[in-house]
């Protein structure tokens, strides 16, 4: 990545201050019909457990359908013995192109939500208190939405002719690894869906402060790559009434205990410490002065102390390992035989499997724990933020929320682009969907999703596409 990332320039931002969330646009008779489009897709579970991402796909095909797309306009793409992983990409086909087409991906895919969890029906939209509640609502079924809304009322606009073609690929595969990730299947089984010149995904949305003012617009350039480890212990076991000195799960327990305690070293990136210098300034207290000194010193310690208390700051500073699942013993009456502890590691690009691997080990520092690479993923590079892409992305911030500065942001989750990054498709996150850090709780219990950031982020990723395609 050319240090030309060096993003003062290429981003063009000057003024710092707050703006309260732009009002959406008035007088758009297609919101009741987006909101339907987002209502299904929320409501169709699409989890690995229990739901089905064909379900979803079968259900944009019919609409697809209604708006006048063709059987070669679109494609349903499952994979073998595969019946719920299924996927769906449609074109919007430029009559004269003088450039490759723009990919507006988003997975469809959900991680599971139990129902004795939750305070609502996961698989419902709620709309309460100026939020929308459900699996998906934020990550990402709402972008997902914008974007299938967006291509059938491109496909039904009289006069519509854009300069290059409009992709859309609503994927599977995202979330879990027991299903096959569609954007890595289409890419090896129909790629030519994937001839464009870069891709929009998600990654990035935007910075509310306490009070509800937007701070600063981000797109991702960038992400940290979600690698699985397992850490194992087997012993011979016995009889539970005579304990051992070497019990497996103790062992693991103490190697485990050793990984919680372990931090990896801090690798200030060229988009973090511009993210930081932006952001800063902006946010104030000691957070912020603590991004202004990073920003200014990357070795300086004592920011660097402040930034890793917080989760979400320490996340973007270094590789990170946490224990997600443990599975031990096999009778309640007998010695265990086997525990072993799953690790998901968030890696920083350019560090590889190896090297994780080879930093449990000598933390742990047991031999009798075998470490193993259960998910191997491969890295990706930043792409780089040119004129072309900056340009439509500033003008269109400008008009919603004059003031807010842009910044680039290194996401600490790992999403589908880090597939077409390796293929040749520079691809960034951008939403244009405002919220409080951690707010939105993707994953977690009562995900959620702001009403206002999803409307104004709908009108804004359309008034970019559109000025790509003009």
């Amino acid at each position: 990545m050319r240090k030309a990332l060096l993003l003062a320039g290429i981003l063009g931002v000057s003024a710092i201050g707050a703006s309260t969330l732009a009002t959406a646009q008035p007088g758009d008779t297609g919101r009741a019909a987006f909101r339907q489009i987002y209502e299904e897709m929320v409501e169709i579970d699409s989890s690995p457990t229990t739901g089905s991402c064909t379900k979803v796909v079968r259900a944009a095909e019919t609409r697809l359908k209604a708006a006048g797309f063709t059987a070669q306009d679109y494609e349903v793409i499952i994979p073998p013995n595969k019946p719920d992983d299924g996927n769906i990409v449609a074109k919007i086909r430029a009559q004269n192109p003088t450039k490759k087409g723009v990919l507006l991906m988003g997975h469809i895919d959900v991680v599971d939500a139990r129902r004795e969890d939750w305070e609502r029906d996961p698989f419902t939209l709620f709309e309460e208190n100026g939020y929308f509640y459900g699996r998906g609502t934020a990550d990402m079924k709402g972008q997902a939405a914008v974007w299938l809304d967006l291509m059938i009322r491109l496909k039904q606009e009289a006069g519509f002719k854009p300069s290059r073609d409009v992709v859309l690929a609503l994927t599977c595969g995202e979330e879990t690894s027991n299903r096959v990730n569609g954007i890595d299947y289409i890419l090896t089984n129909h790629k030519p869906w994937f001839d464009v010149a870069f891709a929009l995904n998600e990654g990035a949305g935007g910075l509310l402060s306490a009070d509800g003012k937007a701070l600063v617009l981000q797109i991702q350039a960038g992400e940290k790559i979600h690698q699985v480890f397992e850490l194992e212990v087997t012993n011979p076991g016995g009889h539970s009434s005579r304990p051992m000195k070497e019990n497996a799960i103790y062992q693991l327990m103490a190697a485990t205990k050793k990984v919680s305690a372990l931090s990896f070293p801090v690798q200030v990136t060229p988009v973090n410490r511009e993210y930081f210098r932006i952001t800063g300034p902006i946010l104030g207290g000691e957070i912020g002065k603590a991004m202004s000194a990073v920003a200014k010193d990357p070795n300086d310690q004592a920011a660097l102390k402040v930034l890793q208390a917080d989760p979400s700051y320490n996340a973007s500073l270094h590789t990170t390992c946490v224990a997600t699942q443990l599975q031990a013993g096999h009778a309640p009456n007998a010695l265990p035989q086997r525990a072993t502890t799953t690790l998901s590691c968030r890696v920083m690009q350019g560090t590889t499997p190896e090297q994780v691997k080879a930093t449990l080990e000598e933390t742990i520092g047991d031999p009798n724990v075998k470490v193993s690479i259960v998910r191997r993923r491969e890295g990706s590079t930043a792409p780089p933020l040119t004129d072309e892409i900056m340009g439509p992305v500033k003008a269109q911030a400008a008009k919603m929320w004059p003031g807010v500065p842009i910044a680039p942001l290194m996401t600490a989750g790992a999403t589908d682009g880090r597939f077409l990054m390796n293929a040749g498709v520079p691809t960034y996150g951008l939403s244009g969907m405002f919220s409080k850090t951690g707010e939105n709780n993707a994953h977690g219990l009562n995900e959620k999703l702001r009403v206002q950031s999803l409307y104004e982020g709908r009108d804004f990723l359309e008034a970019v596409v559109r000025a790509y395609v003009k």
